[in-house]
């Protein structure tokens, strides 16, 4: 009998242990060591570089975000889709480095885990749909509660970034029954705040911040603190804003962010008295002397601005504002936003329209057109352009016409004493500007060492850079006078008796050149230009009439309609009827000043001008619109002049610069009330109350416009909108429901939605030129249909292939010609497009397109 030795013992465990083993790695076994095996081998492998994959490009995302604290900091970064394809490789790998904890350790509990992490990689990827298939798996499928709602929490992120706030409503209020780990309920808490802070609601967003708060981490308390306080002193909270603003200093925070900090505590400071003035100041003061802040210094005097003029001392506040302008040098929207301080005061608060006008044209110069004002600072710079315009056309034009009726000798004898004056200026110009070149090219060797500021890479030591730059600046500006604005085309306005450069227009006197002439006759020749402008033909003096006549018109519509000057509007007006009754726009204009006397409840005055009117002109469209406001005749001139004002309106609105839209409809619509296209304007004032205003008061407005407007052409457009405001959730099931067919080997459309023949026109021109530069092979033909009362649609057919049509529209949104928000464009199936026509369910077909496309 054989017997076993001990060597084959220890063979024969060998090779049970083997097997056992082999067989317990199975990613199928439950046995313990298996998981044990797979739950160590999937953490600290391939999950474990996933997560480090997104980390990363969580840490390049929040990298890329520019804190502007001139607003309420963001809660998170905003996903953008450009910035998405600098991290796509690292996504990519993270996906990657996830599905094989999913594929090879499918026992491990890593597995949720893993599905969230590739949920998160798609949503920061821009690929919403996909990300938001993830997360949903993950709540449905998870085993591991708290994975379930990390994935929900990640979902209504998800959800908010797309634009779909009423689903991200939904995954928030499911999760109000659930009980979270401590990082999920932060995570919950910052989420939601984010989403109030998306749609504005600010109380609701601090109120999830302050939940937050004991659950957050040391090294993120700082920033949200900080954000705790400016929603607090935006709110008027000044006592909560301070305290928070000091316990985000205590935090050690970065130097940055302390900074902003100390800054905004002077603005929530409560005064007392002038011992609490002057100790705000002398903070100030130290800001501003302190050497860590000097690049921060434009940044402190426009705070010191804002606190000037919270406290009403409008010459410090004007002062700190020209001190931030002064000491700005790599931050233009800063600048910008200096620059606007100035304008407002000037305008809003001194009526000072023509410096107002200066800083406001600055201001456009400097800032960025990402700026989120732009449109309304462009927009009142226009204003003001056009206002200084019209001034200086009316004392000009009355200027020399007063001259004209002076005698010629006693006006030739002025000229000449304003072109000696001019004369004697240059002349003292020049000496300055020899003397200051005799100081700049002075011997300065002693200076000349390498400390880097002598020497010939010095500008001020190169005689040679001095002369070209100075001739340089010449040829372009002339010799100038130092000044303020003295860039500026347009200058202080002048009095009808004063005389000078700013009356009369430069031009050449003579056609010779005037080198070899004595300093005599170069100022006769100046006189002698002066003197050529004055209108001495009755044909000239009613070309400056015809001027002035213009000039007033359009001046007293910019003070009625973008100043809501009323008074100004009335003087400008009134001398418009003494001078041109026989004009053209004097119907207008005395239908336009009984409009403001009724404003200003002056009865008398405007039945007065009611009487002239009926007596005058009664056949006038303004007269009848006096008896009655719905007379149709005025819609052609009427709907002219809105029609006109519409597109600026829409721009701001699509800026979402509501108050100044809302504000210039309404004065229109007080001039021009219902004539056919003031429906439009209405129809944009209920569109900026849905966006402003409760559920209900947008409803109510719906349901008065389609009482008011039975039967014009919008209101349809009304009663689609108030439908979908009424039938919210059903409408959400009926998408869903909506039965269209993913199809790779169909022919292919596409499509753009429009409202509008003119948007129609527009869109089928620019899609056209699209087609012939970029697909002149493929015989492509562009139609239109109508869909519905409100739409139509514009097509562009047939694409054989589905690459060709997704290339189609990837152009398209290269091209950026189309807004999704006014016009939805999308790739349709030649089947789905026969279901679409059919059901008229454009919504739900987009809900399809955004799902598989």
């Amino acid at each position: 009998m054989n017997t076993f030795t001990t060597n084959t013992w220890a063979k024969y465990l060998l090779i049970t242990f083997s097997i056992y083993w082999m067989l317990g790695c199975s990613s199928e076994s439950s046995a313990p060591l298996n998981k044990a095996f797979h739950n160590t081998t999937a953490h600290y492998n391939a999950y474990f570089i996933s997560h480090e994959k997104l980390r990363q490009v969580e840490d390049a995302i929040w990298s890329a975000m520019k804190p502007d604290y001139n607003h309420t900091l963001l809660v998170y970064p905003p996903l953008d889709s450009t910035m998405a394809t600098t991290y796509k490789s690292e996504l990519e790998d993270c996906i990657k480095k996830a599905s094989i904890v999913i594929q090879y350790h499918k026992n491990s509990k890593w597995v949720d885990d893993s599905y969230n992490l590739i949920g998160q990689a798609r949503m920061y990827g821009y690929d919403f749909p996909n990300a938001v298939t993830t997360f949903k798996y993950v709540n449905t499928k998870g085993e591991d509660v708290d994975a379930r709602h990390w994935a929900i929490v990640n979902l209504m992120r998800t959800f908010i970034e797309n634009g779909e706030y009423a689903n991200a409503e939904e995954a928030s209020a499911y999760l109000e029954s659930e009980i979270l780990n401590k990082k999920n309920l932060k995570s919950l808490y910052l989420t939601r705040a984010y989403y109030y802070q998306v749609i504005d609601d600010k109380d609701k967003m601090v109120r999830n911040l302050v939940m937050a708060d004991p659950i957050l981490n040391k090294d993120e308390r700082s920033r949200y603190y900080f954000i705790i306080g400016q929603i607090y002193q935006e709110i008027g909270f000044n006592s909560a804003a301070y305290e928070y603003y000091k316990k985000c200093i205590a935090s050690n925070p970065k130097y940055e962010l302390a900074f902003y900090a100390k800054l905004n505590i002077a603005q929530v400071t409560e005064l007392g008295d002038s011992k609490d003035l002057k100790k705000v100041r002398k903070y100030f003061k130290k800001l501003v002397s302190d050497e860590k802040n000097i690049e921060f210094q434009d940044r402190i005097y426009y705070e010191w601005g804002k606190f000037e003029l919270k406290h009403n001392y409008l010459d410090e506040a004007i002062a700190k504002f020209n001190l931030s302008i002064r000491n700005s040098v790599q931050d233009p929207r800063q600048k910008g936003v200096s620059y606007i301080s100035l304008g407002e005061i000037y305008y809003d608060t001194l009526a000072d329209y023509s410096t107002a006008q200066a800083y406001y044209d600055s201001a456009v110069n400097v800032l960025p057109k990402t700026y989120e004002h732009y449109a309304t600072v462009k927009h009142r710079a226009e204003v003001l352009n056009d206002f200084i315009t019209q001034i200086n056309t009316i004392t000009l034009q009355d200027s020399l016409l007063r001259l004209a009726d002076m005698d010629s000798a006693t006006v030739m004898n002025l000229f000449v004493e304003q072109a000696t004056k001019n004369k004697e200026q240059e002349e003292e110009a020049a000496k300055e500007a020899e003397e200051q070149e005799r100081y700049n090219t002075a011997d300065f060797s002693g200076f000349d060492q390498p400390t880097g500021v002598g020497g010939s890479s010095w500008y001020f030591s190169n005689r040679g850079a001095v002369s070209s730059g100075r001739m340089g600046f010449q040829q372009v500006w002339g010799t100038r006078v130092l000044e303020d604005h003295w860039r500026r085309s347009v200058k202080e306005t002048i009095s009808a008796n004063t005389i000078d450069e700013k009356s009369v227009e430069e031009v050449d006197p003579v056609e010779e050149n005037d080198i070899g002439l004595s300093r005599e006759e170069l100022i006769m020749n100046d006189a002698i230009g002066m003197y050529k402008q004055i209108p001495l033909t009755e044909e000239a003096k009613a070309e400056a009439n015809k001027k002035l006549e213009l000039a007033y018109y359009e001046l007293g519509k910019i003070y009625y309609f973008d100043l809501n000057e009323k008074a100004n509007a009335v003087n400008t007006f009134t001398s418009f009827t003494d001078n041109y009754a026989d004009s053209e726009h004097s119907p207008e204009v005395h239908y336009l000043l009984y409009l403001i006397y009724r404003d200003i409840e002056d009865e008398a005055k405007a039945k007065e001008i009611s009487d002239f009117m009926h007596l005058e002109n009664p056949n006038s469209i303004y007269t009848k619109l006096i008896d009655n406001p719905d007379y149709e005749e005025l819609s052609n001139q009427a709907n002219e002049i809105l029609s006109k004002r519409y597109k600026g309106i829409y721009a701001l609105y699509l800026n979402n610069e509501l108050d100044s839209a809302n504000q210039i409809i309404e004065n229109l619509l007080a001039a021009y009330p219902d004539v056919k296209f003031s429906a439009n304007l209405k129809i944009l004032r209920i569109l900026i109350i849905g966006k402003t205003q409760p559920l209900a008061d947008y409803q109510l407005a719906l349901n008065s416009f389609l009482e008011e407007y039975p039967d014009h052409e919008l209101n349809a457009y009304a009663k689609e909108l108030l439908d979908a405001s009424y039938n919210y959730k059903g409408n959400l099931a009926k998408l869903k429901a909506a039965e269209y067919f993913h199809s790779t080997t169909d022919k292919y459309f596409f499509v753009v939605q429009t409202r509008n023949p003119d948007d129609a026109e527009e869109v089928n021109s620019k899609l056209q030129e699209l087609v012939a530069d970029n697909f002149g092979d493929q015989r492509l033909e562009i139609g239109s249909l109508v869909l519905s009362d409100s739409t139509e649609l514009i097509l562009v057919q047939t694409f054989e292939a589905i690459d060709n049509a997704l290339l189609f529209i990837d152009i398209v949104k290269a091209k950026q010609f189309l807004d999704d928000s006014i016009n939805p464009n999308f790739v349709i199936t030649e089947t789905n497009f026969d279901i679409l026509y059919k059901s008229k369910e454009i919504d739900a077909y987009l809900e399809f397109y955004k799902e598989h496309f």
